[in-house]
């Protein structure tokens, strides 16, 4: 195939590529009203039923995680939501840090 045929095709597919990724990344974004349903104790799955599906889940050495998520603000810049859960799986705590 002639390369200024394809270089059309190869632009139309990365642009798209971009906007979906884009997209993604603005559903899985937080909100302060979302957060605020969270309270210490509650489960996994209860997390998750409030805020989506995590953008990571960090593993630490004393055998805890935190489910990572994006804030959504108008105010601030990027911010990440941290997660915490505890060794029983329930949650303990939710930090905000400044990306």
């Amino acid at each position: 195939m002639n390369i200024r045929k394809a270089l059309p095709l190869v632009v139309s597919s990365l642009a798209l590529a971009l906007a979906a990724q884009a997209s993604h990344a603005a559903d899985n974004l937080v909100t302060q009203a979302q957060l605020d349903q969270l309270k210490p104790g509650i489960s996994v799955d209860e997390v998750t039923r409030v805020l989506g599906a995590p953008e990571d889940t960090t593993s630490w050495m004393n055998g805890t995680h935190s489910m990572v998520y994006e804030i959504s603000s108008h105010d601030h810049d990027q911010q990440l939501v941290y997660v915490d859960l505890g060794k029983d799986g329930k949650m303990t705590d939710v930090q905000i840090i400044a990306r």
